[in-house]
């Protein structure tokens, strides 16, 4: 039995092996799944063919189901039944968007039982960040709404895949005995996640602004204040505040954060309070 200094010392020594190999680039990170793949294919054309995408679609159920829940939400009128319909109500920008993040939902799941519960709850959290940096983009002058929607699904998308490399090696070196703490586990993706996460972004041909929304949440850019980047940081922090974090409860500096974002972007704080209003039932239902 491994006593709790000895976990921390071979988790540490685990994640600075990934790390290291992500440094040198000689890391596989995962590719985005065969559907999606197809149909980002598909959307690239300037005018993309819509009944292929929907036979595309169509292979998916899940991928179907997102399509179609989509397109009959609030925004977007009464409802539809058929997917040729949501295809043609919904255009390339958002079809590419729920792509993607029907590509980045598939990171976030685990057969392991000892994070599936801390994966759901970052998964929980990115949702509530890119609905929450969505409806910010309104209010923040010409910022594209669907493109702050990604950047916020996306900016932890290393922690799952981090998480899940560590267990792999874990497996490698000691077999069936699992010496990997949760708590420890979800202490060491918070501090490491981002280059993978950028890599992961860079391997999918994300836009810049959804890189530099995941390369640094901590941090605004004084220099371009209205931008995607700025919006996704203030979404974090109102995610944060309003109960969807992942790892400890927010302190402080979450506070310092929205405060610090209202002011680069503008915004009101009844503006965030209405925005925050039901952000959990939006959450539930994409999530549940």
């Amino acid at each position: 039995m491994l006593e709790g200094t000895q976990v921390d010392k071979l988790t540490d020594e685990l994640a600075r092996i990934v790390m290291a190999r992500v440094e040198k680039e000689k890391l596989i990170v995962p590719s985005l799944p065969a559907t999606a793949e197809r149909c980002m294919a598909t959307l690239k054309k300037p005018t993309f063919d819509a009944k292929k995408l929907v036979g595309q679609i169509e292979a998916d159920p899940v991928l179907a189901a997102m399509v179609l829940r989509e397109a009959t939400s609030a925004a977007h009128g009464s409802g539809v039944k058929v997917l040729e319909q949501a295809v043609a109500r919904l255009g390339a920008d958002r079809l590419r968007t729920i792509v993607t993040s029907y590509a980045a939902h598939a990171l976030f799941e685990s057969s392991d039982t000892r994070i599936r519960a801390a994966n759901k709850r970052i998964w929980e959290h990115s949702i509530a960040t890119a609905l929450l940096a969505r409806d910010l983009a309104a209010f923040a002058g010409e910022i594209d709404g669907d493109l702050c929607y990604l950047a916020g699904l996306l900016h932890d998308v290393g922690k799952p895949v981090l998480g899940s490399m560590m267990l792999e090696a874990e497996r490698r070196i000691a077999g069936d005995q699992r010496w990997i703490d949760p708590v420890r586990w979800l202490s060491v993706i918070g501090t490491s996640h981002r280059p993978i996460g950028i890599a992961i972004a860079t391997k999918w041909a994300l836009p810049a602004p959804v890189i530099a929304g995941i390369r640094d949440c901590s941090d605004y850019d004084g220099a371009e204040r209205a931008c995607a980047p700025n919006v996704v940081r203030l979404a974090n922090a109102v995610a944060k505040r309003e109960g969807f974090a992942a790892g400890a409860p927010p302190d402080d500096d979450v506070d310092a954060m929205i405060m610090v974002g209202r002011s680069m972007l503008g915004i009101d704080e009844d503006v965030i309070t209405r925005l925050a209003g039901n952000l959990k039932p939006r959450v539930a239902q994409i999530t549940e």
